[in-house]
Formats: structure tokens, sequence, C-alpha cells
């Protein structure tokens, strides 16, 4: 055979093989999206669920082959009802509502990444009160909804700074209507308040200053991450892992580079949401959540996402003290894990 038609030959072998290799990548590139839901434990422009936001409008997530629906709910409750129901296959959800959900009961649900490492609830106060400590939350009021997390971590508060709980008279409220009674100055502190919230700039716009004693700075609160459904762990893991990958990729945006990130998110859930205050407001008290409540000392040199379960136990414990409502006190081996989360 002649030089000219061996390579020739070649040239054909390597045309054909290009055109298999493309055509494939054509192919994947065409498949259609998997759809997914996700369910979010509040209202969706929170600090808390920027990553997701990021990780829709940049594509990522269809670059891991899935559709994503975001969708709301009323608190972390009613998320995992949704997640476990099979109405959404993911959940952002709180920690501490994970641990006591597990601890009252069967719970068929893990959480693969947690992206708070510090929970942003807080008891809001205004410069005006004078309350400076919170040793100066005594021989005042303070408007409190019964039940709920900040509730159950009260007690446990007031013992870490040395409050004496019978001079501090809690005031029950709801959340329908905390806002107004807090801002009417009715009472004199609000225990269900959210660092990081534009609540801050609604009352800063009457003149009034805000500050906030963070219950994760004095007690060991977790803050919020990704739930799935068990059967999800061994039915579907790749799906687990690509949504994990995709989510990961965009909250290592948030810590590495916020200050363009941060503000990135806040315009991306400015036009998502109606009547929410503009994007640079957004991004301002986003900043004081991201990065710092995303990391922890036990977090160095870890992927983000990864958390220590240490700090469940830690978690655990202490809700198991004060919440008579569970029976038992769950292993971080039935809440949660660092299995599907990438370098």
């Amino acid at each position: 055979m002649s030089k000219l038609g061996a390579l020739t030959r070649l040239g054909l072998a390597a045309s054909m093989a290009w055109v298999g290799i493309s055509g494939a990548a054509l192919a994947q590139q065409k498949a259609p999206l998997k759809p997914v839901t996700l369910v979010l434990e509040w209202t969706g422009f929170q600090p808390q669920h920027f990553g997701f936001w990021i990780a829709k409008e940049r594509g990522w997530y269809a670059e891991e082959g899935l559709d994503v629906a975001i969708k709301n709910s009323s608190g972390s409750t009613q998320a995992m009802q949704l997640v476990t129901g099979g109405q959404a296959e993911f959940g952002n959800v709180a920690a501490s509502s994970l641990v006591q959900a597990a601890g009252k009961g069967e719970l068929p649900l893990r959480m693969v990444a947690l992206f708070g490492q510090k929970d942003s609830l807080s008891m809001a106060y205004f410069e005006s009160t004078g309350i400076k400590t919170p040793k100066d939350l005594e021989g005042r009021k303070m408007g409190i909804v019964p039940g709920s997390v900040a509730f159950l971590l009260w007690p446990s508060f007031a013992k870490a700074n040395g409050i004496d709980v019978n001079k501090v008279q809690l005031v029950n409220w709801d959340f329908r209507s905390y806002y107004g009674i807090f801002g009417a100055k009715q009472v004199d502190a609000s225990g269900n308040f959210t660092l990081g919230s534009t609540g801050e700039w609604l009352f800063k716009q009457k003149g009034e200053i805000v500050h906030q004693f963070v219950f994760s700075d004095y007690l060991p609160v977790l803050g919020s991450g990704i739930i799935v459904r068990t059967d999800l762990l061994t039915k579907d893991p790749d799906l687990i892992k690509h949504f994990v990958k995709a989510t990961q990729r965009a909250w290592d945006y948030m810590e590495k580079d916020p200050k363009k990130a941060v503000p990135e998110a806040s315009a991306i859930v400015h036009k998502q949401f109606d009547e929410t205050p503009p994007a640079d407001i957004i991004s301002e008290y986003a900043y004081e959540m991201i990065p710092d409540r995303m990391l922890s000392p036990a977090t160095k040199g870890k992927p983000v996402g990864w958390s220590n379960a240490e700090d469940w136990v830690k978690m655990t414990d202490l809700l198991k003290t004060y919440d008579t409502e569970m029976t038992r006190k769950p292993t971080p081996a039935e809440v949660m894990t660092n299995d599907f989360l990438g370098g």
C-alpha cells in the first residue's frame, strides 16, 4: 500500500472517530434534563438560600443534568413533610429541626450537606431600649413564639449568660404578628429574629436601629443544609451527588468570593420575589452571614458542606435537655452523612 493510501485511510478513520465522539457529546448535550424539586424552609430570599439560586442561574445544575425547581414553604417542619411525602427530592432545613424530629420518632431523612455551620436564629432589640448585653434583658418583656426553637433554647441561653429567667417576662405571640408587636414596642426584645434578614432595614427606615444576640454565638446550634429521603441514598445516589456537586460549587463561590457572589445572588432573588428590598440592601445584610457563618474551626480544610459529627452530638444533647418531646437522642449517623460531598 502506498504511503498516500495509508495516510488517507488513517485520516478517514480519525474523521470517523471524531464524528463518533462529537455525536456522543452532542447526544449527551441534548439529553433531557431530569426535573427535580428543592423545597426551602422559608421564603427563598434569605442568605441561606443564595447558593441554590446561584447554581440554578449560572446553569450549574443543568451541567449536572438537572432541571431544578425551587419552592418555598412555611418552615423546616413543612419542608421535611414535603420531602418525606415525595413532593420534593431535596429540602433545605434547619439542622436543629431535623434532630428534634428524629428524636421524636423514626425519620426517613438524612442531611447530605450542611452549608451553615452556625445557625442565624437570634433575639433582636432596638438600640433605643438601652440593652447592651444579654444580662440587660432582666426586667424586660420579650416576645416569643411558644414551641419555637428560640423558645426551646431560651432557658439554655439564659443560663449561659447568667440571666435570671424569673426576671424576664415572656409574651407569647405568633409568626404572623410578631413584627408588628415588636415594631410597636409592646415588648423590649424579639425572641424570634434572623441574622441576615432585611427586617433590620425595615425598622431602620422608621428610625430604629436593631441589634441582635445570635443563639449560635452562645450555644452549639448548627445552621441549615440539604436533606433527602433515606431511600434515595441507595435508590439514586448519583442524583444526590450531582445535586450536591452543583450546590457545593455555588457555596464554594460564595465563601471564596463573597464581594462578587453576594451581590450577584441578591440581584437574582430581587428579580424572583415581589416586594423585596433593593438588591444592595439584601446584600448589606447577607454579609452578616456570608461567609463567616458558613465556617467553623472544625471545617477547616474540609470541603464546603462538610459537618463534624461531634458538633451534631453537642447540639443533640442541648436539644434533648430542653425538648421534653424528644424521647431519644439520635446519633449523627441517623441524621447526617458526608458521603456525598466531593473534595
